[in-house]
C-alpha cells in the first residue's frame, strides 16, 4: 500500500530533489525521487529526462509525458516537460 502511494505521489504532484545526478546516489531511501540527466550511468543508463523513484528498495523510472510538471526543489524552479524535452526552469 505504502509503496501505491509513493507512486502516485510522485507522478500526481511531481517534485524531485535534484535533476543533475548522473549516477544512483550511493545511500537512497524510499521515497527519493530524481530526474536523470543525459550522459547517466550504472542503473541510470538509458533513461535520460525519465522520473526515477525509489520504491520497495529498488528504482523505477517513469517516462514522462508532455505537460508534465514537476518542482526542483535543490533549485527551487519548476520545469515542464514539452515535445522537445524539459523546460530549464525558472526562479520563482
Amino acid at each position: 500500500m505504502a509503496a501505491n502511494l509513493n507512486r502516485l505521489a510522485a507522478v500526481v504532484v511531481l517534485s524531485v530533489q535534484d535533476r543533475d545526478l548522473g549516477t544512483p546516489p550511493a545511500s537512497p531511501v524510499d521515497g527519493d525521487r530524481l530526474r536523470i540527466p543525459a550522459g547517466a550511468t550504472a542503473a541510470w543508463s538509458g533513461r535520460s529526462g525519465q522520473i526515477a523513484i525509489r520504491v520497495g528498495g529498488a528504482w523505477e523510472f517513469h517516462a514522462p509525458r508532455v505537460g508534465w510538471l514537476c518542482f526542483i526543489e535543490d533549485k527551487a524552479v519548476p520545469s515542464v516537460h514539452k515535445a522537445a524535452g524539459w523546460s530549464a526552469g525558472v526562479a520563482i
